[in-house]
């Protein structure tokens, strides 16, 4: 039997400034390296759209709520959003909460 982990899943959408795309993807990485070394970060993962590269998508993946609350009073989180204005805006913003248990794909079964 799998054990279930209960997770905090995220998804946010944000648009850079077109001429300050570069300062965006910069401010982007800063996060990322940071967020990632959080305890009970599994996943913080800025992608662009690639049917609209202005468009950044921001997946985020916690092992629970604690965690999550630590990263929003955390540096990385408040330097973001703090620097966001001047380089993207925010688009959309969707999460979810519950049970998750391993997965193997079917081409990868033994």
């Amino acid at each position: 039997m799998f054990k279930l982990l209960a997770v905090i899943v995220i998804e946010v959408i944000f648009e850079a400034i077109a001429d300050a795309r570069d300062e965006f993807i910069d401010l982007v990485h800063r996060t990322m390296a940071a967020s990632q070394q959080e305890q009970g970060c599994v996943l913080y993962r800025f992608t662009a759209d690639l049917e609209n590269p202005s468009q950044l998508i921001l997946t985020e993946l916690w092992e629970n709520e604690d965690a999550l609350r630590a990263h929003f009073g955390g540096n990385a989180f408040k330097s973001f959003f703090a620097e966001l204005p001047s380089r993207g805006r925010f688009v959309s913003y969707r999460a979810w909460q519950g049970p998750l248990v391993p997965y193997v794909p079917p081409n990868q079964a033994a």
